[in-house]
């Protein structure tokens, strides 16, 4: 039994909270216990949230309509423009202890910079956990809260996302961190690639219509 559920049976409930969120990523379905948001899914894999929820806390927890610690006013902050609006929203979801170093790493990279799984890894003290890395982030159960849209290839590419690629690439613009298309970011990191810290975050600046970015 995980963490998750220890803590759902001591607590005496085995409630999850579902609340569903109109955003411009199509309508997102968040589930939470008393202690925060435990998971989440898009529209498309909303079926699967059952399921995740029963690997999660077992096969005694009951489902109900509700939104008791305020996940949807966060989220609309956050689409309305408000880029800081999840960072205190409580997070609930189990991991490994791998997923969980890797979660905390990248719930540590602000709005409006990337960074790559090999920034990750290094960070890790593992440097040639880049595909270990990759898995932590394609099973997040809570995207957009732990924000693996993030995080990009070393090559600068888009890499993927557990909504997809349109979506971490929405996410990107939306928080002012990819302007027009992949090879904006792939240029700019090759180009800061030698003076980068390993422990550094990518910041991208708004490109001009010529695609040349604005800060070089």
């Amino acid at each position: 039994m995980n963490a998750i559920a220890v803590l759902a049976q001591e607590s005496g409930d085995s409630t999850v909270s579902v609340t569903s969120v109109a955003s411009p990523l199509g309508t997102l379905h968040v589930a939470a216990l008393a202690a925060g948001v435990c998971a989440m899914a898009f529209d498309e894999h909303r079926d699967a949230l059952a399921l995740r929820l029963r690997r999660m806390l077992g096969p005694f927890f009951h489902i109900e309509a509700g939104d008791p610690i305020g996940v949807a006013p966060r989220l609309r902050a956050y689409f309305a423009g408000r880029l800081d609006a999840l960072l205190d929203a409580p997070l609930a979801t189990a991991a490994t202890p791998m997923q969980r170093r890797v979660w905390s790493l990248v719930g540590s990279v602000p709005a409006g910079s990337v960074t790559t799984y090999a920034v990750l890894a290094d960070r890790l003290g593992m440097p040639r956990a880049q595909r270990a890395v990759g898995v932590c982030l394609a099973t997040n159960a809570v995207p957009i809260f732990i924000p693996c849209h993030r995080v990009v290839s070393t090559s600068g590419g888009i890499a993927s996302h557990p909504g997809g690629i349109a979506r971490k690439r929405w996410l990107l613009q939306h928080e002012r961190a990819l302007d027009v298309a992949d090879l904006t970011t792939a240029r700019v990191l090759r180009a800061r690639r030698a003076r980068l810290d390993p422990r550094d975050t990518v910041e991208l600046g708004p490109v001009n219509a010529m695609g040349a970015n604005a800060n070089e």
